[in-house]
């Protein structure tokens, strides 16, 4: 029975004695008023008196009712508290030589002879858990080895929730150093979890001395003599070092690339570096970066691989770890042929030196059309003896009178082609013919010699395919009186002149002019012949002057200058402009006589208009897609998947449907320069399937057995069997590089996933406490409980501690 003046987690389990109770209370506290009123005292005397005596017979009084507390309490073994513990290398760090790892001390914390791991235990259904790449149950905290590759932090925690789904869970004790490898997920919330986590951390924590690889970016640019770009950036946990050694590693061939000494920044932590180089071969390669202190120079031998596991306590004189000091890399250097179709409206010099300069590049193949005579007008009569093929070809013999052109059309000659079938009727007329180039050049051509289907499909070839187009000065370029209204004007990054301007600059005398290097020029790799600034100023000084250069309008928006020309009176005018083009790019090279630079360079020197070629060639094609496209992303780390993504085209560039895709994963294995390299593994087979929102396009899943690196290899056949391409790249699985990122504990990033949660960061030392308390949390399964409150000793003790004060107040003051 409960009354409404009392608590309601107070209930009476004797409510029928309470009259009794009252009375006697109400008649023996008027006695004891009564008595202390007759005595002689003083009055806070009589006072104190009968407050302790009341106070006394109350609690006495209370206790005939036998008042119950009603509460709530977890029910034993209903609510499930696993506890997770981190089993991945970074927990075999310690902070010094002589401290224990984070590991030692988690198995500390989780001795069964702990008194907080038995309370709990009372309460909860207990599980200990063990993650690294994946989430696996374990019996005994002993089982840990701390081995792992990967700290699948979330991943672990969200498989939790799965597995124990609709099931009651009070919580879950985290024991991790909180430096998680899983791929970062922008809209994932902790709070979706459903379930508090309270994380352990140790009472202090000290910073181990460490020197790590902190970021390693790969920049690819057409400069000839070193394309690839590798920037190194390492920190140090303080700021003792002054210089340390980057070096880069040839990974196929076991060769020290460059080996470089590196001085600390302003802050004395951090230190950068850049390699520039030029790989041996083109397609994948692999590289390895290390950094490490003089000290440890006879740690860090001139070869491939990193250290064995039980260097990571006891390798260096000086850091925790050297697992954290080396780093695959994946250079995707793009080969294959590339073919270039060159079309001119007569023949000209800048052919011959373009054609001389790309024939040392094995990765360009220039296929040239010439146009050697125009068109004629064609007359209905003429004299028996006339013929129908153009004069030029007569006497050649009657096959090829019968193959050659009419009077009525353009000889154009072939050069370079890959059969007598190639451009036999001339520039391409067909998707399938003109999609088959990556880049397209025409120089000194008017837009009238193409029909306007070719030229539409000229614009298609850029703006859909995602070619490239090169427009060239000459007479006919630019300025021609159709060039405006035509999709040439059109895809040009520069406007056409107006007549006028057109018609003085083509009368006036010619100018002596220096090539100039904008800021965008100077900027842009492709555009420049040398590394640096004042040895590139110095090459431009040297060059010839040029004497011809196609007047044009203003530049188009979003389109870049690279080159300019300046004349005696400091008048200057554009040389070499670029823009995109829907998915492709054009470029309007202005200068007519670039062969003079061809004709007057230092025959001992570099053939820099050969390079220049060659660079701005390869600037054309370097983005043009291919039929078949291979990307990968994520799956940085051990136990999260790479996506793989396979983009097919059909001869237009259309998507391609119903295709066979054969896709090969295989693992590398480097060797050194006495042992060259081997596969280290079989060749895996990945099943991919189409796309559901993108046609053309094919998805699936790779997750990495091991760290290292991977060559993924991509072959597709079109539905009736005929071959479509093939596409290659490298991939890095880096989980030590992930797993030692950092070596302190993060506490700012588990106090957050406590925050979200609901949970606390729990330190060691208050273990018990936290035992103690989590029965009084909320959890998801309780019972009620009652317990009688008159039971209990302070009851009695207060009790017969105010008729003791009340005794003793009597006599000391020798009431009567």
């Amino acid at each position: 029975m409960t009354f409404d003046l009392l608590p309601k987690n107070i209930i009476l389990q004797s409510p029928d004695w309470a009259p009794v109770a009252f009375l006697l209370l109400g008649v023996i506290a008027l006695l004891v008023v009564t008595n202390y009123w007759r005595m002689r005292a003083a009055w806070w005397v009589k006072c104190l008196g009968v407050l302790l005596k009341l106070t006394a017979l109350v609690l006495l009084a209370v206790c005939i009712v036998q008042p119950m507390v009603q509460a709530r309490r977890p029910r034993p073994q209903a609510n499930l508290l696993p506890i997770l513990i981190d089993d991945s290398r970074s927990m075999q760090l310690k902070a010094d030589r002589g401290d224990r790892s984070r590991g030692e001390s988690v198995q500390q914390w989780l001795d069964r002879e702990n008194g907080w791991m038995v309370r709990v235990a009372q309460d909860f259904d207990v599980r200990p858990y063990r993650f690294a790449a994946r989430l696996d149950q374990m019996a005994d905290p002993a089982d840990l080895t701390f081995d792992g590759g990967a700290s699948t932090l979330r991943t672990s925690l969200v498989q939790l929730q799965q597995r124990f789904d609709r099931r009651p869970m009070a919580g879950v004790v985290l024991m991790t150093d909180g430096n998680a490898t899983d791929d970062a997920v922008d809209d994932f919330q902790w709070a979706d979890l459903g379930f508090p986590v309270y994380p352990v951390v140790p009472d202090s924590v000290r910073t181990p001395d460490d020197l790590r690889i902190s970021s390693v970016a790969v920049r690819q640019t057409d400069f000839e003599t070193s394309p690839v770009t590798v920037t190194v950036s390492a920190q140090a946990s303080d700021d003792d070092l002054s210089e340390i050694q980057m070096r880069l590693i040839d990974c196929v061939s076991g060769t020290v690339v460059a080996e470089q000494s590196v001085a600390a920044g302003a802050d004395g932590r951090t230190f950068q570096s850049r390699f520039q180089f030029r790989p041996q071969q083109s397609g994948v390669n692999f590289y390895e970066v290390a950094v490490f202190d003089q000290r440890d120079r006879d740690r860090f031998p001139a070869t491939v691989g990193k250290p064995d596991s039980d260097e990571l306590e006891s390798a260096s004189r000086w850091e925790a770890t050297l697992l954290n000091n080396r780093r695959l890399v994946a250079v995707d250097r793009r080969g294959g042929l590339y073919r270039v179709l060159y079309m001119a409206g007569r023949p000209n010099w800048d052919f011959k030196f373009m054609r001389r300069a790309l024939q040392e590049d094995a990765e360009i193949d220039l296929v040239g059309l010439l146009r050697i005579a125009n068109k004629e007008p064609k007359f209905t009569f003429r004299d028996s003896t006339v013929n129908e093929t153009n004069p030029l070809f007569a006497g050649l013999g009657q096959d090829e009178e019968e193959t050659a052109e009419q009077y009525d059309e353009p000889v154009v000659i072939r050069l370079g082609i890959k059969d007598s079938d190639e451009l036999s009727d001339g520039f391409p007329d067909t998707a399938e013919e003109l999609f088959a180039y990556h880049a397209v050049i025409l120089d000194d051509i008017e837009p009238a010699f193409f029909t306007a289907d070719q030229l539409l499909l000229l614009r298609r070839f850029v703006a859909a395919r995602g070619g490239a187009l090169m427009l060239m000065g000459g007479a006919e370029s630019f300025g021609a009186s159709d060039f405006v209204n035509t999709p040439l004007g059109e895809m040009s990054p520069v406007y056409a002149p107006g007549r006028a301007v057109f018609r003085d600059e083509r009368s006036a005398p010619r100018r002596d002019r220096k090539l100039e290097l904008t800021r965008e020029g100077m900027l842009s790799p492709w555009v420049r012949l040398r590394d640096n600034e004042s040895a590139e100023r110095q090459r431009l000084d040297r060059m010839p002057a040029f004497r011809t250069v196609n007047p044009v309008g203003d530049i188009k928006p979003g389109a870049q200058t690279m080159l300019m020309l300046r004349d005696e009176d400091g008048n200057r005018v554009p040389g070499l402009v670029v823009q995109r083009f829907g998915n492709g790019r054009t470029a309007a090279w202005t200068i007519a006589d670039a062969w003079r630079w061809s004709m007057r360079r230092d025959r001992s020197a570099n053939d820099d208009p050969g390079q220049a070629w060659r660079q701005t060639t390869h600037w054309l094609v370097g983005e043009v897609p291919r039929r078949v496209q291979l990307q990968l992303e994520g799956g940085q780390s051990l136990g999260s998947p790479v996506q793989i993504i396979v983009d097919c085209r059909d001869a237009e560039y259309l998507p391609l449907d119903n295709a066979s895709i054969d896709l090969k994963v295989q693992q590398q294995q480097f060797g050194t320069t006495d042992k060259p390299a081997t596969q280290a593994s079989e060749r895996l087979d990945v099943q991919l399937q189409p796309s559901e929102t993108e046609p053309g396009k094919y998805v699936g899943r790779f997750w990495p057995r091991d760290e290292g690196a991977y060559r993924f290899t991509a072959d597709v056949q079109a539905e009736d069997g005929s071959p479509v391409g093939r596409a290659e790249t490298g991939w890095v699985s880096r989980s030590d590089a992930s797993e030692f990122e950092r070596l302190t504990w993060d506490r700012d990033g588990l106090a957050e996933i406590a925050r979200q949660t609901g949970g606390e960061v729990i330190s060691a030392g208050d273990l018990g406490s936290f035992a103690k308390s989590l029965p009084n949390r909320k959890v998801p399964v309780t019972e009620i409980w009652q317990y009688p409150l008159w039971h209990q000793p302070w009851v009695l003790c207060i009790a017969m501690a105010c008729l003791c004060g009340e005794w003793t107040l009597r006599r000391w003051q020798g009431a009567r």
